[in-house]
């Protein structure tokens, strides 16, 4: 997705802006997503932010290369950073609904609910959406029920136990896949729902157990997720399988359907848009347990808090969350939300060229 993106942006964007007149209509959000690009948007002023713990790492990292963005001669813009979620802050980053009422809401990255297991023998799980069921509701006890969904290991006879808390929003997005799957049960889940659950448990899952946890748990900690068993494929005899990395899930967020209005964007998994991924390149089995980690602005006093979000969503700074424990936003939602984030903020302008 990330560096080839940003020239083609700036190419669409350089031949678009040689067209434009003063009588032209509005530029359309690709064209204001590439020009962004290519300048920043600093408005004078310093806010607090609060994220995740464990999107702590990149969002001091995002505030950190602010400071080396808007400096003289653009207006100085910065922000604050804290992990307390009551905190009184100008905006929000959060999978859970914010603290304060928004005043706008976009996605800025992607996480998702995904099963982590403690099996030392089996290096890559596999578990099918109906067995992922028959798990969650307590049908599927032994390890050797999975057999089918891993042919490339022996299963040991060995009694499977569910970690009995799991993150609300992870379990709900699983929950939803499940549905969409046509496999969700009306029996009641041996799982209970917990907002923010203590991380430390999953570190110490006992031999045969799982859970679910959000992927950034997952990949914060070093825990490994299963992936989804989709079939076999009819020439290889290998496992079709939908992961949850970087790339799957990015896959399964093409699949959203966005609502647009005067307070933001949401968004909504549609199994029947067919997944996109970054150009010249084919879209992997897309991850569907997912669900959007928003960015919302709790104070309208000054436009720093979208000037902020702009800058998160500026195509680079969300490459670099590539390398921490979230996906990035696929192409066309970081457009859209780049776009309704930036009403009222000053229009971009392209590089002047001699």
């Amino acid at each position: 997705m990330k560096i080839s993106r940003i020239f083609a942006s700036i190419a669409i964007a350089s031949s678009a802006t040689l067209a434009l007149t003063a009588c032209d209509p509005p530029m359309p959000p690709e064209v204001q997503a590439a020009l962004a690009e290519m300048s920043y948007t600093c408005v004078d002023g310093n806010i607090s932010v609060s994220s995740p713990e464990y999107m702590n790492d990149i969002v001091v990292g995002w505030a950190d290369s602010l400071t080396y963005s808007c400096v003289d001669p653009e207006p100085t813009m910065t922000f604050e950073v804290t992990t307390d979620s009551m905190a009184l802050v100008d905006a929000q980053i959060s999978s859970y609904p914010a603290t304060c009422t928004p005043l706008q809401t976009v996605p800025v990255a992607v996480d998702a609910g995904v099963l982590v297991y403690n099996l030392p023998d089996v290096g890559s799980l596999n578990i099918s959406a109906q067995n992922l069921a028959g798990l969650l509701t307590g049908s599927i006890t032994n390890w050797e029920q999975l057999a089918s969904d891993n042919p490339s290991y022996t299963m040991p006879n060995l009694p499977i136990s569910v970690l009995p808390e799991a993150d609300s929003i992870a379990l709900n997005a699983v929950e939803d896949f499940l549905k969409l799957s046509g496999v969700a049960s009306d029996d009641e889940l041996i799982v209970g729902s917990v907002a923010t659950p203590n991380a430390d448990q999953y570190m110490a899952l006992e031999l045969g157990q799982v859970a679910v946890v959000p992927y950034s748990y997952a990949v914060y900690l070093g825990l490994y997720p299963a992936a989804i068993f989709l079939e076999l494929d009819p020439e290889t005899n290998e496992p079709v399988i939908a992961v949850p990395d970087l790339e799957g899930i990015q896959s399964g967020a093409s699949q959203y359907a966005l609502t647009k209005s005067d307070s933001g964007i949401s968004v909504k998994l549609d199994p029947s848009i067919t997944p996109t991924a970054a150009s010249g390149f084919e879209a992997p089995k897309p991850y569907q347990a997912i669900y959007p980690v928003n960015y919302y602005t709790c104070s309208d006093e000054t436009l720093v808090p979208r000037a902020i979000a702009r800058f998160m969503l500026r195509l680079d700074q969300q490459g670099s969350l590539g390398g921490y424990n979230f996906a990035p936003l696929a192409e066309n939602l970081r457009i859209e939300s780049l776009f309704s984030i930036s009403k009222g903020l000053p229009s971009p302008k392209p590089i002047p060229t001699e």
